[in-house]
């Protein structure tokens, strides 16, 4: 008998060793990678500042079993780096859930709300840390504390990182609001418009209604719009689980400037007091409530409370020496002095906290100083 022709054997041979092989990529493709594998990656690639590929393997971590309070840290620098603020601060609120021994992202916490003006988050986190951290990392939550309160990052830093930020994501809700303050505060000619500003505010509100910092800066817009009206339905749009000491200065001001209800006004004032007693311009409207209502003598101490408090905020009196201060915090007549610029701004916890410190130890705390230090 003729032997049997062997090429279609040979071409089924080779097309199953194809297709073999075929699978065996595919599994090694889609076969997730080691934690510990991709983690020194991700290290690699962040001590080369390669920010973008960092973060990418950082998240990949944190999506697998092996995330910890310091990958998740790691995810929020790179976030930073990115300028994708609000991302970072997410990484870095589920790094102190993990693990609230971990100064690092109490810190990087803080300065974010810091530059955008978020002093009464700041305050809340701020205290949540005081009371988790070691007690040697406790210095560096109030210096980061005490900055957020008593001094303003420079306008132009803070501009400058806060449209890094909302170019970088597009979304930051947080950042565009205190941005649009800033610029409502003080608008210069290349700013966009008020209209522009109003319709950019009306939509983010739209789209996350219960964010108290939009909505605030949307209310501002609209009273130095003079639209009354529309800033009313605004607060009383605000949702009852967000109505905050922001909501109630700005109820306040509505009842005290534009309902002529002076009584109701001072007492909104005055719970907006207790969560930021260093606020001269609710301060400063309390003794117009109370002038109004005839209590001359409590309208008179209250005038005198906002000339001392805007005077120890004054950048231009007491910035360098703040400043001096918190960089040598370890030292006790440091801290003393510190504590002192809290009280005369009626903060009065803030200043018994910082006397309240443990001796420093030999080595500063983690974290740093100065004042005009937005993120590092």
């Amino acid at each position: 008998m003729p032997p049997r022709p062997r090429g279609p054997r040979r071409a089924v041979a080779a097309g199953a060793g194809v297709a073999a092989l075929a699978l065996l990529v595919a599994f090694l493709a889609t076969r997730p990678e080691d934690p510990a594998r991709l983690r020194r990656r991700a290290e690699a690639a962040a001590a080369k500042k390669d920010w973008r590929e960092a973060l990418e393997l950082w998240r990949r971590v944190n999506d697998s079993p092996s995330a910890t309070a310091t990958t998740l840290l790691e995810e929020g620098r790179a976030c930073l780096a990115l300028g994708r603020a609000a991302r970072g601060e997410d990484a870095l609120r589920r790094a102190t859930e993990a693990d609230p021994g971990v100064a690092r992202a109490w810190l990087l916490r803080l300065e974010i709300l810091r530059v955008e003006d978020r002093w009464f988050e700041a305050a809340a986190v701020g205290r949540e840390a005081l009371a988790k951290v070691a007690p040697e990392d406790r210095a560096a939550v109030l210096r980061e504390l005490t900055l957020a309160a008593l001094s303003e990052v420079p306008d132009d830093l803070a501009r400058d990182t806060l449209r890094k930020w909302i170019a970088a994501d597009p979304a930051d809700a947080e950042a565009e609001a205190a941005l649009m303050r800033r610029i409502g505060s003080d608008p210069r000619p290349d700013d966009p418009d008020r209209t522009a500003r109003l319709a950019r505010l009306e939509a983010i509100v739209a789209d996350q209604p219960g964010r108290p910092g939009p909505r605030e800066a949307l209310a501002l817009a609209l009273a130095d719009d003079g639209d009354v009206e529309r800033g009313r339905a605004v607060l009383d749009a605000w949702p009852e689980a967000a109505r905050d000491a922001r909501y109630e200065r700005l109820r306040g001001r509505w009842d005290l400037e534009y309902d002529g209800r002076p009584a109701t006004a001072a007492d909104a004032f005055r719970r907006a007091l207790e969560a930021a007693p260093h606020d001269w311009r609710t301060r400063y409207r309390l003794a117009r409530a109370l002038a109004a209502l005839g209590r001359r003598d409590e309208a008179d101490r209250e005038a005198r409370a906002v000339a001392r408090v805007r005077e120890a905020l004054d950048p231009m009196a007491s910035g360098r020496g703040l400043d001096d201060a918190l960089s040598k915090a370890d030292r006790p007549g440091s801290r003393a002095a510190i504590a002192d610029a809290c009280a005369r701004v009626g903060l009065d916890g803030l200043a018994r906290a910082w006397r309240d410190l443990p001796p420093a130890p030999a080595q500063p705390a983690a974290g740093g100083s100065g004042t005009s230090r937005p993120i590092p």
